[in-house]
């Protein structure tokens, strides 16, 4: 059995397009409150993403690095075998545009980050003696604004492997962004567009949980 750890930054992001009329109540809410859009955000009594597009993606660094270590079938108490360790950017394809999350005329980023593991499963019927990492694929993806390059799937064998989403990082801060599709009344796709196709109207960010 395979135990594929990646150690680095992980992203929780909520994604929600709004009204022009939402818009006006943020950017006024600000101005009367001196709250920054990210603290709002913390509120749901405030305002309330209750139909965002939820992801949790890890985040390529130059520091994020992937290990692989070698157990014994179900045998989680002994220290297993790490033969396998490289940097996540040098494993990865070319990221793509993230292209499953529909953009209106304006719309809400929010982004909670955190650090330590990232990515975790456990593979069986693979050892260290028949793994090879020309069978590992990262797939990677980017979405606007962000500035960053997000692990999106991964493929052992041609396989998606599911990370076991165990608890084993550290709050480190928010991050807030309310931007504005110049494409407005048209409902395109993020694949169809790049930074230029919008404009930032607002961005924070804090370090409150």
């Amino acid at each position: 059995m395979l135990n594929i750890q990646i150690r680095g930054f992980l992203s929780k992001i909520e994604i929600q397009s709004i009204s022009e009329s939402e818009k006006n109540f943020l950017l006024n809410f600000i101005g009367d409150s001196k709250m920054t859009l990210s603290e709002i955000l913390l509120d749901k009594n405030k305002f309330n993403l209750n139909n965002s597009e939820k992801l949790t993606l890890p985040v390529v660094t130059n520091d994020a690095e992937i290990i692989i270590t070698s157990f014994t079938e179900n045998d989680y108490y002994s220290d297993g075998y790490s033969f396998f360790r490289e940097k996540v950017d040098k494993m990865t394809d070319k990221a793509s545009i993230l292209d499953n999350i529909a953009v209106e005329n304006y719309g809400l980023i929010k982004e909670k980050i955190y650090y330590g593991c990232s990515f975790e499963s456990n593979v069986k019927e693979v050892n260290y003696q028949n793994f090879d990492k020309h069978n590992f694929d990262i797939e990677t993806v980017t979405i606007p604004f962000l500035k960053k390059t997000f692990i999106h799937n991964i493929f052992l064998r041609n396989q998606k492997i599911h990370d076991e989403l165990k608890s084993k990082n550290q709050f480190i801060k928010n991050k807030a962004v309310l931007y504005e599709n110049i494409y407005k009344g048209n409902q395109k796709n993020y694949k169809n567009l790049d930074e230029l196709d919008f404009n930032i109207i607002t961005y924070s960010e804090n370090s409150t949980d």
